[in-house]
This record gives structure tokens, C-alpha cells and sequence, in this order.
């Protein structure tokens, strides 16, 4: 899937990863009152944040916004 930059889902949405997501470019997309969108709970310091990561790349965060319709995510099939 392709990855979303975290701006195009509005402002209701942040970035969300620790370091094994910078690491590995599979930040996720957390939203404001929900939490990541995939189910992966929000428990570590943000440090896709403070490196200033702009893209969602956690694969279960974009299929849930294609799903929901957040932004027009291509899937790959």
C-alpha cells in the first residue's frame, strides 16, 4: 500500500511511532479520542514525532484508512 503523508487526514489525526517504527518507516496514524487506527496501543514515547516523520507506514493504519475512506488509498492486490 502506499504510504499517506499524516497532513491529508485532517487535523484530527497525528503521527504515532517509537523507535523500531522510525527504524523500520512503518509509522502509524493515530487519531485524536481513538488512538492508532490499527489497535496498537500508545504506550511508548513518540519518536516518530520528534524526528519529524510525515507518513503513515504501519500497513494495518493505511488499510484502515482506505477502508474508512479517510483519504483515497490505493490497495494493493
Amino acid at each position: 500500500m502506499k504510504k499517506v503523508k499524516v497532513k491529508a487526514l485532517g487535523n484530527m489525526f497525528s503521527i504515532f511511532g517509537n523507535r523500531g517504527n522510525v527504524w523500520t518507516d512503518t509509522a502509524h496514524a493515530y487519531q485524536s479520542g481513538r488512538g492508532n487506527l490499527c489497535g496498537t496501543p500508545a504506550l511508548s514515547s513518540n519518536i516518530a514525532a520528534m524526528v519529524g516523520m510525515e507518513e503513515v507506514g504501519c500497513p494495518e493504519c493505511l488499510k484502515q484508512i482506505a477502508i474508512s475512506g479517510y483519504v483515497q488509498v490505493p490497495l494493493n492486490r
